[in-house]
C-alpha cells in the first residue's frame, strides 16, 4: 500500500514539474562594452529550484557561462572569459527567478544565451549585442534627435502666423507713400502759386505801362 502511495505521489510530482516553462526577454539586449547586463529568466508558474541544476550557456559556442548545481555555483566547466564576471542570485531561486548578471562586457560576449533547468525541461534563449565604445569613452550609439519648437508669442496660438510684423511693415509703407504724395502735392502747389505770382506781376507791369504813355 505504501509503495502504491509513493508511486502515485512521485507521478503527481513529476507531472507538476513538467508543467513549468522558462521565459526570457524576447527583444535583444543592447549594451556597450564595459557595461554590466542582467539577463532575465523566470519560471512560469513560479517554482522553487534551489535544489535543481540551473545552467546558462552560449548557444552558438555550446559552452557554459554559469552553472549552479548541488546548491552552489560550479565554476569547473565555466568558460574562462566569464570567470569572476557572472552572478546568479541563490535567494531568488526559491521564487523561480534565474536572472544572470554579467559584469564588464566584452565585444566577444555578444551572442545568444540559453537559460536551462534540465530536470524541468524548461529553457529559453536571449540575444545580447555589444557595441564598441569610442576612444573618448562615449558610446557609438546615436543620440535621439532633438525636438525643436518655435518660440511662442504671447496672445498668439501655437501654429498661428504672427501678423504683427506684417502690420508694422504695411504701416511704414503707408507712411512713406503718404509722405511722398504730400511732398508731391506741396511741390505742385508751390509751382502753381509761383506761376500765379509771375502772372500777377506781368499784369501789373502791363497796367503800369498803359497808365504812363
Amino acid at each position: 500500500m505504501n509503495f502504491i502511495f509513493l508511486f502515485v505521489l512521485s507521478f503527481v510530482a513529476e507531472a507538476a514539474v513538467a508543467q513549468h516553462d522558462a521565459v526570457c526577454q524576447t527583444q535583444p539586449v543592447k549594451v556597450v562594452e564595459g557595461d554590466d547586463v542582467t539577463l532575465r529568466c523566470r519560471l512560469r508558474p513560479s517554482f522553487d529550484v534551489t535544489g535543481y541544476t540551473v545552467d546558462w550557456t552560449r548557444v552558438e559556442l555550446h559552452q557554459v557561462v554559469h552553472l549552479y548545481r548541488h546548491r552552489k555555483d560550479d565554476t569547473g566547466p565555466q568558460m574562462e572569459q566569464y570567470r569572476t564576471r557572472t552572478e546568479l542570485s541563490h535567494q531568488n531561486l526559491s521564487r523561480g527567478v534565474l536572472d544572470l548578471h554579467i559584469s564588464s562586457l566584452h565585444l566577444s560576449d555578444a551572442g545568444e544565451y540559453r537559460c536551462h533547468v534540465p530536470r524541468l525541461s524548461a529553457s529559453c534563449t536571449q540575444t545580447v549585442t555589444v557595441g564598441k565604445r569610442d576612444e573618448d569613452g562615449t558610446s557609438t550609439t546615436k543620440a535621439p534627435p532633438i525636438k525643436t519648437t518655435e518660440p511662442h508669442t504671447p496672445g498668439v496660438s501655437a501654429g498661428e502666423p504672427v501678423q504683427v510684423p506684417v502690420v508694422i511693415c504695411v504701416s511704414i509703407a503707408a507712411a512713406v507713400v503718404l509722405t511722398l504724395v504730400t511732398c508731391g502735392s506741396v511741390r505742385h502747389c508751390s509751382r502753381r502759386i509761383r506761376r500765379r505770382e509771375e502772372m500777377l506781376n506781368a499784369n501789373h507791369e502791363v497796367v503800369v505801362l498803359s497808365l504812363n504813355p
